[in-house]
């Protein structure tokens, strides 16, 4: 009996280290915000992958490479990029859904003897849906995104590379780009 005694105490101690050596958590963030114009046109607005410049305020250009590949080239120092990759338009449910393919390294630092790079985003693995559903005589846009924090290794995590700046990263890149859309729509 004491022997079990001594190995559950063992498990207990060592579980919070095991749990806190699987690296990042899937982080989510989702938005929704209310415009006064029929879905067809927001949704119009939104399936346009490449325009994508015409309504968000951080996006300065957005080049179509393929189909379904777009660049975009972000209006902030140093002019950084996103490129997404388009993998699904439903017009029945007016949704859409990406995935970010890359982005551009804005800088380099050393972090635990090793380089390590700060991306446009503090973002991987980075999935979104949007949808628009009609509400109340107008549009309810929903934006919802799936990531993990760039920084893939264990704690400690560099500045800017936490789970909680990749959130907040992500909340600000929606937040604005939903404000703007309703300017848009509204006018």
């Amino acid at each position: 009996m004491k022997k079990f005694l001594v190995f559950i105490v063992a498990a207990l101690v060592a579980l919070p280290m095991v749990s806190s050596a699987h690296g990042p958590s899937r982080q989510q963030v989702k938005e929704k915000i209310t415009i006064n114009a029929s879905p067809e046109k927001v949704w119009a607005t939104i399936k346009d992958f490449g325009g994508l410049h015409n309504w968000h305020p951080a996006v300065a250009s957005t080049e179509m490479t393929s189909d379904t590949t777009r660049v975009l080239t972000l209006a902030s120092e140093g002019n950084p990029t996103i490129t997404e990759e388009l993998q699904k338009v439903d017009d029945e449910k007016m949704m859409l859904v990406y995935k970010i393919t890359g982005m551009s390294v804005v800088k380099t630092i050393t972090f635990n003897s090793k380089d390590t790079p700060y991306f446009t985003l503090p973002v991987a693995t980075y999935k979104s849906w949007i949808t628009v559903k009609a509400v109340d005589g107008g549009s309810e846009v929903q934006w919802k995104s799936k990531f993990y924090r760039s920084f893939m290794d264990n704690p400690p995590v560099p500045e800017g590379q936490s789970d909680k700046d990749a959130v907040n990263s992500i909340k600000g890149v929606i937040t604005a780009g939903l404000e703007n859309l309703k300017v848009v729509m509204e006018k």
